[in-house]
C-alpha cells in the first residue's frame, strides 16, 4: 500500500509518494524511543553500541534513530519495511496476508536483529543493522504503521489539527507529539533534542520493574517472530481506536483538543514501550 498524502492531526507532514508510508513517529518520536532505550542499556550493550556508532562519529542512538527514513528516499525498496498492512477490520497480524516475502516491519526487525547480534558480521553491516533496528522498533509501535484501511495509512484522511492542515497519519507521526511538547521541527526535519531528552527522562523514570518485565520479558530475542507480531497486534488495536471519534467534517469546532487529550497518553505509552523493548533487544543481542 502506498502511503503518501497530506491532511490529518497536527503531525509533521512528510510525503513519499512512491510506495511506503510517511515517517513513523517523526524525528521527535524516534529520538524519544532511542533515548529511553539508551538509558536502559547494560554495560556490554552500551559499549558495543558506542563502538558501532563511532564508525560514523556518532555518540548516541538518537543521532541515528531517523536514519532509516532518510535512507529510504534513495532506496525506495526499503519503504515497505517500515510498516505492516494489517487490514483495519482484521483481528490481528497474518504473515501470509500482511508480510509477503518478508516485506514488512515485523520480518525486518527479526532480520536486522540477527545481523546486529552476529559478532562475526562486518562492523559496517552491524552498524546498519543497529540503525534499522532502532528505527523499526519505533515504527512498529506507531499505530498507523500497523493497519491498512485503503487510505494510504491515514494519509488520505485530510483534517485540520490545531489550525494546521494535515492528515491522520501525520497527526500520529508527529502532530500529537509536537502539540504536547510545544515544539516544531527545525530545518531538514531536525528534532529539538533538548525537548525529546526531557520527555524521555520523565517517561523513562516512570517505568516500574513490573512494567518493564511485562513489556519486554527476558529471552525476547529467542522468540522475536512471536514478539514482533505481538507488538504489531498491539499497535493495530490502537489504530482501530485512532479511527474512532474522528470528526464528521474537516473543520469541526475544538475536536482536536479532545482528540489530543485522548491520544497523547496513548502515544506516551507506545513510545515508552518501544524504548523498553528496544533496550531489551539490544541488551540480549549485544551481550
Amino acid at each position: 500500500m502506498s502511503r503518501c498524502m497530506t491532511g490529518a492531526f497536527l503531525f509533521l507532514v512528510w510525503t513519499l509518494c512512491g510506495g511506503g508510508q510517511a515517517r513513523a513517529w517523526g524525528p521527535e518520536g524516534h529520538a524519544i524511543v532511542a533515548e529511553i532505550a539508551e538509558a536502559r542499556l547494560s554495560g556490554p550493550a552500551s559499549a558495543q553500541v558506542a563502538q558501532l556508532l563511532n564508525q560514523e562519529q556518532h555518540q548516541h542512538l538518537d543521532e541515528v534513530s531517523s536514519w532509516a527514513d532518510d535512507y529510504r528516499e534513495s532506496h525506495p525498496e526499503t519503504a515497505p519495511w517500515h510498516f505492516v498492512d494489517i487490514p483495519l477490520s482484521a483481528t490481528g497480524f497474518d504473515a501470509n496476508r500482511d508480510c509477503a516475502e518478508g516485506n514488512c516491519v515485523v520480518a525486518q526487525i527479526q532480520k536486522f536483529a540477527a545481523v546486529l547480534g552476529d559478532k562475526n558480521a562486518v562492523p559496517a553491516d552491524r552498524l546498519t543493522a543497529l540503525k534499522f533496528v532502532a528505527h523499526f522498533v519505533g515504527d512498529i509501535h506507531q499505530p498507523l504503521h500497523a493497519e491498512d484501511h485503503d487510505d494510504k495509512g491515514g494519509n488520505s484522511i485530510h483534517l485540520t489539527y490545531f489550525s494546521k492542515s494535515t492528515n491522520l497519519h501525520a497527526v500520529w507521526d508527529g502532530g500529537i507529539i509536537e502539540q504536547a511538547l510545544g515544539v516544531t521541527l527545525g530545518p531538514n526535519f531536525a528534532p529539538n533534542l533538548a525537548a525529546t531528552q526531557q520527555v524521555a527522562t520523565v517517561l523513562g523514570g516512570n517505568i516500574s520493574a513490573n512494567q518493564a518485565g511485562d513489556w519486554a520479558p527476558a529471552g525476547l530475542t529467542s522468540q522475536l517472530d512471536i514478539v514482533a507480531a505481538q507488538w504489531a497486534n498491539e499497535a493495530h488495536a490502537l489504530a482501530q481506536m485512532a479511527y474512532r471519534n474522528l470528526p464528521s467534517s474537516p473543520r469541526p469546532e475544538a475536536w482536536d483538543r479532545k482528540y489530543q487529550v485522548e491520544a497523547w497518553p496513548v502515544v506516551e505509552d507506545q513510545l515508552t514501550r518501544a524504548g523498553v523493548r528496544l533496550a531489551e533487544l539490544l541488551n540480549e543481542e549485544l551481550q
